[in-house]
Order: C-alpha cells, then sequence, then structure tokens
C-alpha cells in the first residue's frame, strides 16, 4: 500500500488565552491519497479555516499530528521545517492580497521558486506551472492590478504548484469569483491538481464544489 500523501490524526486546536480559551476545531482524522480531492465542508464556526492554516504550518494543533508522505509535518510544539515548506502549498480565497503588488507575476513565481526550490531550473518550472494552471505565458510580465480575477487566481494556482508541492490547500479559492469565472477556476484547479498528482484538501461551503472531490467530511462547531 502506498504511503499517503497527507494524513491527520485525532487533530484538534484550542484558541484564545486564559479563561477564554476556548475550542475551536473538534478532533478531525482524514487520509489523502496522491492527486485525491477531499472537501471539508461544515457550517461557520466549525473550525474549517483553522484546519487549513495548521495543515499548511501557519499554526499549530493542540493535539494529534499531521504527516506528508509519512514524515513528521505540524505536531504541538513544533514548528514546521523550512527546508520542506513545499510539499505543502496554499491557494488563496484573496489571491490579490497574496500578492506583492509591485512584483509581477514572472517576478512572484521566481521568488517562491528561488526560495523553496533553489537548484531547480526556474524558467521551466515557471513553464510547467504556467500551463499547468492553465494560465496564459503572454501575463507573466503583468503586475497583479493588471488581471482579472479569475486570471490572478490561476496565477496563484500556478505560483502553488510551481514549487512541485505534494499537497495543496484551497480555502474557499473561489468564493471572491461570479459563477462562470469560480466554475472554470474549480475545473483548472481539480484537473491540475490530477494531472500533477497532487492531494487537494479543499475548505468550501460550496456542495457543488464539494461534490467534485472524491470525498467531502463534514466537520462541526465545537460545543459550547
Amino acid at each position: 500500500m502506498s504511503i499517503p500523501a497527507l494524513e491527520v490524526s485525532a487533530l484538534s486546536a484550542l484558541r484564545g488565552h486564559g479563561a477564554a480559551r476556548r475550542l475551536v476545531l473538534e478532533p478531525v482524522a482524514f487520509a489523502l491519497a496522491q492527486g485525491e480531492s477531499v472537501a471539508i465542508t461544515g457550517p461557520s464556526g466549525a473550525g474549517k479555516s483553522t484546519l487549513a492554516d495548521i495543515v499548511l504550518g501557519l499554526g499549530l494543533p493542540d493535539s494529534g499530528e499531521i504527516r506528508v508522505l509519512g514524515q513528521h509535518w505540524s505536531a504541538p510544539k513544533r514548528n514546521h521545517a523550512p527546508a520542506r515548506r513545499r510539499l505543502v502549498q496554499g491557494v488563496p480565497q484573496d489571491p490579490a492580497a497574496a500578492f506583492v503588488p509591485r512584483w509581477s507575476i514572472r517576478t512572484a513565481l521566481e521568488q517562491a521558486i528561488n526560495r523553496l526550490v533553489p537548484s531547480a531550473g526556474t524558467e521551466a518550472l515557471i513553464a510547467r506551472a504556467a500551463e499547468l494552471a492553465q494560465f496564459d505565458a503572454a501575463l507573466l510580465d503583468r503586475r497583479p492590478h493588471q488581471l482579472s480575477g479569475g486570471q490572478l487566481q490561476r496565477a496563484a494556482l500556478a505560483r502553488a504548484v510551481a514549487v512541485k508541492p505534494t499537497v495543496l490547500v484551497a480555502d474557499e479559492p473561489t468564493s471572491a469569483l461570479d459563477p462562470g469565472t469560480a466554475q472554470a477556476v474549480a475545473g483548472q484547479l481539480f484537473s491540475t491538481a490530477a494531472n500533477s498528482g497532487i492531494a487537494l484538501l479543499l475548505i468550501t461551503h460550496d456542495p457543488q464544489l464539494a461534490a467534485q472531490c472524491s470525498r467531502t467530511i463534514t466537520i462541526s462547531p465545537p460545543a459550547r
């Protein structure tokens, strides 16, 4: 049996301080195979974005653990290993806020590649990423404000896959887009992950989007 791309085991999280400290994510467990997509759904306050942040290494759990390709990824009081940061990449809800305004898209991809896979052929990785994300290479030298919402989200997807991750975490990646653009971007997200063997963890409140995943996991808000 192959090693899962991502394993989440009894993961839970508390937030706040002192008497205000409270459970924001009930224990959750699941695994993703390479090329598989799993949707995380649930009402507001269920901890969906908290889970996404922990998998991305932007926060730590209070119990449980995460493994990427069988190796420890995030655990209580343990920081994410910078040398392995490329293995888990995110596709943001608001891509405009995720890019440096003065940088071209090409520069943004170059910076990501040089930081996380410095020995790789940068131009070849940029070309591969643009192709995977179906991002028009003619737009690479434009700045974020010169792109439409759909183009910018494809640019964010290209930046994420440029460093050859094992896992993509997409937190409400189409919520800021009009319906037609959202459908096109979602389709590209799924096909990019499947075609490159990347495990996709999709955080969404949209049942139609969740239905396109291999599986759906619904989480509930912690009891108060």
